[in-house]
Formats: structure tokens, sequence, C-alpha cells
């Protein structure tokens, strides 16, 4: 394994993988929105070889969906995570070690994990794992609600949910190490 990462870094070098181009000219390019085959909106964005997935707009990602995420980090995970804490130090108890932790559970903290090493932004590092602690903690603790958890999980088509090639493309324009496995950055 090590010496296929050694490969992959060495080639990473003479011939990076494909990302987004108009990033690195300007902050825009003109784009026309249409539909991909499943029917959802995507992106043809001006000599870029993959439409981008989607049809994110500006005045909602600044504005109503940025005061909902900053509520809800502010509210719900930093609040739950501080009474997590003094809960803990109240009654004595302390979070399980994710090797304690049931084996979904563990393996939704591996997963969060992962994603935190990937994560470039220090912001969103922090962000990451305190989620990552909120939810395990939650799901090791109430069965209730993390068998339906497994069961809407087990549920997923996960094939509509991998990351396509066109995800890959621009991801790797969004401070995110999307290739974290076979390059080190």
């Amino acid at each position: 394994m090590k010496l296929l990462k050694i490969f992959y870094n060495q080639w990473y070098k003479i011939r990076p993988p494909e990302s987004v181009k108009y990033w690195k000219t300007s902050e825009f390019a003109r784009a026309k929105v249409g539909h991909s085959k499943t029917g959802s909106l995507q992106m043809e964005i001006e000599n870029e070889k993959y439409a981008y997935p989607g049809f994110p707009r500006g005045p909602v990602l600044t504005g109503p969906l940025a005061k909902m995420k900053k509520m809800i980090k502010k509210k719900v995970f930093n609040k739950a995570f501080k009474e997590l804490e003094e809960m803990s130090k109240d009654m004595k108890y302390d979070m399980l070690p994710p090797e304690k932790m049931c084996t979904a559970v563990r393996e939704l903290d591996r997963v969060f994990q992962k994603l935190e090493d990937a994560e470039i932004v220090e912001d969103m590092k922090g962000r990451i794992k305190l989620i990552r602690k909120v939810m395990t903690f939650f799901l090791q603790e109430d069965d209730a609600y993390r068998m339906r958890w497994q069961w809407a999980m087990g549920e997923m088509n996960m094939r509509k949910v991998k990351l396509t090639k066109a995800d890959k493309y621009y991801m790797r324009g969004k401070y995110f190490k999307v290739d974290h496995k076979k390059y080190d950055y």
C-alpha cells in the first residue's frame, strides 16, 4: 500500500488529477442551467470538462442558508456539546471511546474521522469534530434513534450517493482532499 501511495505521489507531481479550472483564473465563470439525465438541476460551466451537479444559488447561500447554518451550529451543536461536557463532569460519566461503541456507531465515528482528516480548513475540521462527538454520543446512548438511523442507512442506494467523476472534479477546488487515499497533499 505504501509503495502504491509513493507511486501516486510521484504521478501527481507529473500529472495532477483533473480539477476545476475557472477558480484558478477568476472569481466567476459563465454557466447555463440544465437538467441531468436523472432530471436534477446542473450547471454547464464554460470551458469545464463536466457539468456541475446541482445549482447553488449565491443569494440563498450567503443569505438565509448562512443564517440557518450559523444558528444550527450555535444553538444545536455548540450547546449540545457544552451540555454533554457539563453532564460528563456532573455525573462523572465519560463518553465511551470509539472501540467500546457498538459496531454501527464505531463505523460512523471512523467515517467522521476520515472526513476530519481530509479537511484542509481548520475551522471546518473543528466543526466536523464537534458533529462527530455529538452524533456518536447521541446514537450510542439512544438505541431507538440509532436503530432508526441504521435502518435509514440500509435503505440508501449508495450508488446514488457515491461521488461521481464530476463531483470529484469540482471538489478538488473546494479545499478538501478528495483523493487523500492516493496522494499526500
